[in-house]
């Protein structure tokens, strides 16, 4: 069975130099967590690098996949990746655009107003 909207290999080497977990914070990194989920049926916005989240598979992934899915854990998850790739100087493709507008009420007002995720990718300001 092939799962809908992997990550690329591009994007899953954007966290080489990232080997803390974004739940337990340790050093022990070994899957990529869709923090959005999959998408539905005719949803392709999913396979976002903004939908990443790098965790510890066993041990904060698959235990305790409920609580990552909760929409205050989203909405924490969504804004560390988002910071991550600021930081790193990532480029926004027009892809990852449409991921945050359909996602828009996961993230904070300035990061999705018009104009402001150029501008804030740009100037890496967060």
């Amino acid at each position: 069975m092939k799962l809908k909207n992997n990550f690329s290999q591009e994007d899953r080497n954007t966290y080489l130099d990232n080997y803390e977990c974004w739940i337990c914070s340790q050093n022990s990194v070994d899957a990529l967590h869709h923090t959005m989920g999959r998408g539905g049926p005719g949803s392709t916005v999913e396979s976002s690098i903004l939908n990443s989240s790098p965790v510890c598979n066993f041990k904060c992934h698959l235990q305790r996949h409920g609580f990552l899915m909760t929409k205050p854990q989203q909405m924490k998850l969504l804004y560390k990746t988002y910071s991550y790739l600021c930081r790193i100087g990532y480029n926004v493709t027009t892809h990852d655009k449409n991921f945050i507008e359909k996602y828009r009420n996961y993230y904070p007002d300035h990061i999705v107003r018009e104009n402001s995720i150029k501008e804030e990718w740009k100037n890496n300001d967060m």
